[in-house]
């Protein structure tokens, strides 16, 4: 005839499966807290990335204008130099 577990054993047994539970659920739910935070922080990274794009873009159009105007002077000085020498009128 076999032996019969005890009752002993049968806790025994239960307390090792709950503890191994809820370790793992520990484990489960920290590395979802991890990722969220990984989540929140590469989103952080990417507004402060769109935030100097944009300034980047503000600045080039402000180079762009004064390239042109400087152009445009340029020309203007060209004109009248030739003015002045009688190639153009």
């Amino acid at each position: 005839m076999s032996k019969a577990i005890n009752t002993d054993s049968t806790i025994s047994l239960s307390v090792t499966m709950l503890i191994k539970v809820g370790f793992l659920i520990m484990v489960v739910t920290g590395s979802w807290y991890q990722a969220q935070m990984k989540f929140a922080e590469q989103e952080t990274r990417i507004k402060n990335l769109e935030d100097k794009v944009v300034v980047l873009n503000a600045s080039i159009e402000g180079m762009e204008q004064e390239h042109i105007q400087q152009l445009e002077q340029t020309v203007q000085e060209q004109k009248s130099l030739l003015q002045k020498i009688g190639l153009k009128r």
